[in-house]
């Protein structure tokens, strides 16, 4: 069914949004095929230099027609403007460059100038694949219930190169909150979810899209396109491999905060201790991957009194190992573990 493209950014109809209005008059996006909904992307970006042109040519080498791109730049002092300057003549490309409140502050300003029917935000290590854009506005036109749809992804090394596959699972809050979906860069939501919900909160400096994605779950369902269609860049810098230990915190706040919303009905309590268990024994596995064993043991007694043994558990042997001999072993048995399921669940 042909859709017409939204016209006017999101903070002028949005009164959630109306913090991050735009006091500058905005270029008129570029709609090649009226028959197919406006998608637009911010990258929020700071001293990425040495990765943004890889993600921003991944948002422009896509196929899709109509695409509006903002890059929010924190006012970056490495290469990063300059390797921005070589993609200046595309305009479906623009370009803000100054000091932020972090992360949060620099989507929410993107987002906020957005005129999409379909939002999305692409960190500035991340890419996507080829068709990405195109197959999970396909998915969210077939599932009109659904207010977001989420894909499968790719670790990648700091060069680019390929590591695992990261498979996600079927849809529930439960698996949201437990933290095995959905992978960031996948994600596509509707302009009328990010409207109704509002921006993203500033205080979580870690798990900001845990935190946004429960509070989305409460209005609408999310469908999962199985396709593989982005790319997790795993280096030094990054927030999940050099400040793990800050996610911690935020990973319980968010779930409690969402169970003490409603009935505490006997099956919301049992699904709220699977959760929790599910979140300390992904602390335990982080624990153990940089060798503090007696934190890896206590999150997993925290895990192992709130609902027993919890599949995600039997990585612990593996990373162990891992410490002591050189067989990347946990990746491995992850990897094993989502090729089983593709297979199990292939239609």
């Amino acid at each position: 069914m042909a859709t017409s493209p939204e016209r006017r950014a999101l903070a002028t109809e949005a009164p959630l949004w109306a913090a991050y209005l735009p006091g500058e008059a905005l270029p008129p996006p570029l709609i090649a095929d009226p028959n197919l909904p406006l998608v637009s992307i911010v990258t929020p970006s700071y001293q990425q230099g040495a990765f943004i042109a890889d993600t921003v040519a991944s948002v422009l080498s896509q196929d899709y027609p109509n695409l509006e791109y903002w890059v929010v730049d924190g006012g970056s002092h490495d290469e990063t403007l300059t390797e921005l300057e070589r993609f200046r003549h595309d305009p479906r490309l623009h370009l803000i460059s100054e000091r932020d409140r972090g992360q949060s502050d620099a989507i929410n300003k993107g987002w906020a100038r957005c005129r999409g029917q379909i939002l999305a935000w692409l960190n500035s290590d991340d890419t996507y694949l080829p068709g990405a854009i195109r197959a999970q506005v396909t998915a969210l036109m077939q599932a009109p219930e659904a207010g977001a749809v989420y894909g499968d992804a790719c670790y990648t090394t700091a060069d680019g190169r390929p590591l695992e596959r990261i498979s996600s699972y079927p849809f529930s809050p439960a698996a949201v909150l437990s933290l095995r979906i959905p992978i960031q860069p996948t994600v596509f939501l509707r302009r009328t979810l990010v409207a109704a919900i509002g921006p993203l909160n500033l205080e979580r400096h870690y798990s900001m899209d845990t935190d946004y994605w429960a509070r989305a779950i409460s209005v609408a369902p999310w469908v999962w396109n199985r396709d593989l269609i982005a790319t997790y860049r795993l280096h030094t810098n990054s927030k999940s491999v050099a400040q793990f230990r800050g996610f911690y915190a935020d990973w319980i706040t968010i779930a409690e905060h969402y169970y003490r919303r409603g009935a505490p009905t006997p099956a919301r309590q049992r699904e709220r201790a699977m959760v929790l268990a599910d979140i300390y024994a992904a602390m335990a596995n982080l624990e153990v991957r940089s060798g503090r064993r007696s934190d890896a043991l206590r999150y997993s007694a925290y895990a192992l009194l709130l609902a027993g043994l919890r599949p995600r558990m039997l990585k612990l042997p593996f990373a162990l190992l891992d410490r002591h001999l050189p067989l990347n072993l946990a990746a491995q048995a992850t990897a094993l573990w989502g090729y089983a399921r593709r297979r199990l669940r292939k239609p």
